[in-house]
């Protein structure tokens, strides 16, 4: 295949950059269409990427306007199952926004489509993809820290997210919507999978979305114990309002790594009156701009090579179960064991 057709579904903001990036950033991908519920803002996301027309309310719409090899999925959570299965049957290779689903449940009937269908199915873990944090992976691998001992992750986000995502029932809140990329770089960094989680949290920052939304928490601190012994730390805050702010630490038997700065690069002053000032990132668009570019060239790649994806189904599962362990012990106050 020497050209991959893509159509993206949701255009939010995610679904604006991935739109943006195979319009014109990802080799050998060609944006054919984008789909969302609201025909206005199909339409003027279409315009907005030069295809003029091709803005549709439904995937059956654009499969009947133009051929289409895989279906980038930026829906809300809740919804990202049916479309996985629906874009399956279709025989369309999937790159879906995490959080992966709702339940494990969900996300085993979404491996199992795929593969009953051999289409692709890739995770957005778009870290995995992030050159602090390759280099830091890379340097682990090499055996430059030693043995990896703990690996802290955190995610603090400007703003609240949209009305669905605060709500646990549609989301399962903060830590799938916010943190999902931290239990995937946990597992990822350490080489395990998880045993045990044990979360605290609460809403700190907006304690008046409890009036409506009872299990609503914008901060929250998770401990885990992996299956290799080692330990994980997870915090997120959200809204955090001082910026966008995604970083990892990775503590071995010899040393330590760092993946990710608040600062932004190249943009720090230093005068005899005011001391050092930098700036910082305000939002994920711009901290993991090159980050989503690779994700989605890999996508491509895979796609057009018959590639199994660096990142899938299995680790978006594993994610999943992660921050449902998670919830619950936020719920009992309790360690709870990982669905393995």
């Amino acid at each position: 295949m020497d050209e991959v057709k893509v159509c993206v579904i949701g255009t939010g903001r995610a679904g604006m950059v991935h739109a943006i990036n195979l319009r014109w950033h990802v080799p050998h991908a060609r944006l054919v269409a984008v789909v969302d519920s609201d025909a206005e803002r199909a339409g003027n996301a279409a315009a907005e990427v030069g295809l003029p027309g091709k803005g549709v309310t439904r995937l059956a719409d654009a499969l009947a306007l133009t051929d289409v090899d895989a279906l980038v999925i930026t829906t809300p959570t809740f919804t990202h199952a049916p479309f996985v299965r629906d874009a399956a049957a279709h025989g369309l290779h999937v790159l879906c926004e995490k959080p992966m689903a709702l339940t494990v449940t969900e996300c085993d009937d979404m491996i199992a489509a795929c593969e009953r269908a051999s289409v692709t199915l890739q995770l957005a873990f778009m870290r995995r993809f992030d050159p602090p944090f390759v280099q830091a992976k890379r340097q682990l691998e090499a055996g430059e820290i030693g043995d990896p001992i703990m690996v802290r992750s955190l995610t603090r986000g400007p703003g609240l997210p949209p009305a669905w995502a605060n709500d646990i029932k549609t989301s399962n809140g903060m830590l799938a919507e916010v943190n999902s990329h931290d239990f995937d770089a946990v597992r990822w960094l350490t080489g395990a999978e998880y045993e045990e989680v044990h979360a605290r949290g609460g809403a700190l920052k907006r304690p008046d979305m409890r009036a409506t939304l009872p299990d609503f928490y914008d901060v929250a601190v998770v401990s885990a114990r992996m299956r290799n012994g080692t330990f994980g730390i997870i915090d997120g805050v959200c809204p955090s309002e001082y910026g966008y702010d995604a970083r990892a630490e990775i503590v071995g038997s010899r040393g330590v790594l760092f993946a990710g700065d608040i600062r932004s690069p190249g943009a720090a002053r230093v005068t005899r009156e005011g001391g050092a000032v930098g700036t910082h990132y305000a939002s994920w668009r711009e901290r993991f701009a090159e980050a989503y570019r690779a994700e989605a060239t890999h996508f491509v790649e895979c796609v057009r090579e018959g590639r199994t994806p660096a990142v899938g189904g299995r680790d978006g599962r594993a994610a999943v179960a992660a921050v449902v362990a998670a919830n619950r012990s936020l719920r009992e106050g309790t360690p709870v064991r990982v669905d393995a």
